[in-house]
């Protein structure tokens, strides 16, 4: 009798795989005309190769980098805009702690060793809808990961963590 392999994956990429093939994940793309199913809460445009929070994010743009701050518990809605002709990315180790993340829109899963995101074609949105997890840390990076892998590279971005829980030393 042979011995059963166990399967290593990662365990959320097994389960998006088995709720995409029962339909239950939609990914069609959110079009102009279609209502979306949340209001966001914060909107990023891909706009001329860089990220752009028009919604959400600080009142003036006194950071060098674009951001935006959220509190740990909430139930947010991200809608990400890409208005360029190429395809961006929208990837964050904040992703990797979230649960339950809803993706409305047409959209390539994108994965790291240390982030999951996603990949919004030229002109398309999608929606990402998840509770904002307990951190132990109050900041988290995020970028494309087609233009913005170097720390100078125009497309990348600060998440802050409001209440984050201190780590203990």
């Amino acid at each position: 009798m042979k011995e059963a392999k166990t399967c290593r994956h990662h365990p959320r990429l097994i389960a998006f795989a088995i709720l995409l093939a029962l339909g239950m994940i939609g990914m069609s793309g959110i079009g102009s005309s279609e209502e979306l199913l949340y209001e966001p809460d914060v909107v990023v445009v891909m706009k001329n190769k860089a990220f752009q929070v028009v919604k959400g994010g600080p009142l003036e743009n006194s950071l060098p980098t674009p951001a935006f701050s959220l509190p740990a518990g909430m139930d947010l809605a991200i809608l990400l805009r890409n208005e360029d002709e190429v395809a961006h990315e929208f990837v964050s180790p904040l992703l990797m702690k979230a649960e339950d993340i809803e993706i409305s829109g047409h959209a390539t899963i994108v994965y790291t060793l240390t982030a999951f995101g996603v990949r919004v074609e030229p002109r398309d949105r999608v929606m990402l809808r998840f509770i904002v997890p307990e951190a132990s840390v109050d900041r988290f990076h995020f970028w494309c990961n087609l233009h913005g892998k170097l720390l100078n590279d125009t497309m990348r971005g600060e998440i802050f963590i409001l209440d984050a829980k201190q780590s203990s030393k």
